[in-house]
This record gives structure tokens, C-alpha cells and sequence, in this order.
């Protein structure tokens, strides 16, 4: 008697995932071409290709420093230890960077094995800055006037001040300025890095950050609720045009 069609369905969605043949032969129809462990094989081998397929469009940067030889290593490793149980492929390489960190050979934070994880939280911060609730429909709409312009008019208001959901904040270990800057596969310099990504007017950004920039942005809060007025800090005052500008802080009210 053959098996239900849900039956069938969840035997073939485990031996895809395991690339596995085992108890094809109960399933699957083989002929002297191929075998029913082949034809499993052959499916398995797709759905694989198509994930890393994905890893390499989420982080082309790490995939072009890489190379393809290497990231086709690190893309599988992943496949095997993470498979994807979301609805969206979105949610699959959510984890790689992390996975990448746990599977390096240990030792510093700086050595080279340690690139491949730093530069894969800047590309996936970079899809989630994407996808946040961004600042875009809640600029102040003064016709004529530039947002910034129109944030620092408020200043004398005593306007109070958070972090969006679209502005991050990465700490790393080495500086990754001149790819960001380039687009291309250039090594970076084993310094630290502090790092905001943000999305303003849709675009979305990399902005390096200077240590007293990273602090005030770390402590602000993201809700509007619970904004904090700006410190009495002339660096602050003079840089906020650009904070504001870039999507990085936004006045609350």
C-alpha cells in the first residue's frame, strides 16, 4: 500500500535536508540510469546549491575576499550544521556569522581566521538595516527645508533625542574602511573598528564612527518614549547635522 501524500512529503523533506538515500528504494522508482538513492542525491545536491546560492548573495564581500573555493567551504559547513527551518530564506544565513566565529581555530580576535565572521556581521547588519522600521515617513515634512536644517531649528526646543531601529552599532576587531569604501575584496588592517549602519532616505550606509560618537549612540535609547536630551558636549552639537543627516539619532516629538 503506498504511504499518504503527507507521509511522502515529510520522508522526502528529511532525506533532502540529511542527503540521505536511505529507504529510497521504498519511495522512489530507480532504473538503470539512476537509482533511487541517485535521483535523491541529485535533489539534495539542488536544494544545497540554492542555499549557498544565498549565503553568496547576502554576503558578497566575504564571498569575494574568500574566494570560491573557500566560501564554498564555509557556505557548506553551514548548510550541514544550520539547516534552514524558516518559511524565508531570509532567516537562513541569520546565523552564519556567529557559526563562522565558533568554528574558527581559537586564538586572538585579530588573527586572520577571525576575518571571516567580523565581515559577515557587517553584511547581515546591513540586511537587517534593510528590512528595519526605518525614520523615512517620520522626518519633518517643512517644505523647503532640509531635514537636518529642520532638526537643528528644534534644538532650541529642548528636543529629545534616540537611536532608530535602522542605525546599528558594530564593534570589530579590525578595520574595514577601504572595502567599505571600495566595494572590492581588500584585505582590512587588524585594528579595531567602531561602525554604525544606518538607513536614511532608503539608502542604507556604513559609517565609521569615532569612539565618542559610539558611546553617545550606544547609550541612547531606541525608544521615542524614553529619547534623552542631547549632553553638553560641543562635539556633539557639531556633529549632529551629520547624525541626523545620515539616519543615526532622530529628535522624538
Amino acid at each position: 500500500m503506498p504511504p499518504d501524500l503527507a507521509a511522502l512529503q515529510d520522508w522526502m523533506q528529511e532525506a533532502i535536508l540529511a542527503a540521505s538515500g536511505a529507504d529510497a528504494r521504498d519511495f522512489v522508482h530507480g532504473d538503470n540510469r539512476l537509482t533511487a538513492e541517485d535521483r535523491i542525491h541529485i535533489y539534495a545536491r539542488g536544494y544545497r546549491q540554492r542555499l549557498l546560492e544565498c549565503l553568496e548573495s547576502e554576503y558578497p564581500l566575504l564571498a569575494a575576499l574568500a574566494g570560491p573555493t573557500a566560501f564554498g567551504l564555509f557556505a557548506q559547513g553551514y548548510i550541514a550544521a544550520r539547516p534552514s527551518h524558516s518559511y524565508t530564506l531570509y532567516d537562513f544565513g541569520a546565523d552564519f556569522a556567529a557559526w563562522l566565529d565558533a568554528a574558527r581555530p581559537s586564538g586572538s580576535a585579530q588573527a586572520v581566521e577571525a576575518i571571516p565572521a567580523a565581515l559577515a556581521r557587517i553584511e547581515r547588519t546591513k540586511a537587517e538595516v534593510h528590512r528595519a522600521r526605518g525614520i523615512e515617513r517620520d522626518m519633518p515634512a517643512w517644505p523647503g527645508i532640509d531635514p537636518a536644517i529642520a532638526e537643528l531649528l528644534a534644538l532650541a526646543g529642548g528636543r529629545r533625542w534616540y537611536r532608530p531601529d535602522s542605525c546599528r552599532l558594530l564593534a570589530l576587531p579590525f578595520d574595514f574602511s577601504e572595502m567599505l569604501a571600495s566595494g572590492g575584496p581588500v584585505p582590512p588592517r587588524p585594528e579595531p573598528m567602531l561602525l554604525a549602519v544606518a538607513r536614511a532616505n532608503y539608502r542604507v550606509a556604513c559609517l565609521p564612527l569615532e569612539p565618542w560618537h559610539y558611546d553617545w549612540l550606544a547609550v541612547l535609547p531606541e525608544d521615542p518614549a524614553r529619547a534623552m536630551a542631547l549632553p553638553e558636549d560641543e562635539r556633539i552639537a557639531a556633529w549632529l547635522p551629520f547624525a541626523t543627516a545620515h539616519g543615526l539619532v532622530v529628535a522624538a516629538g
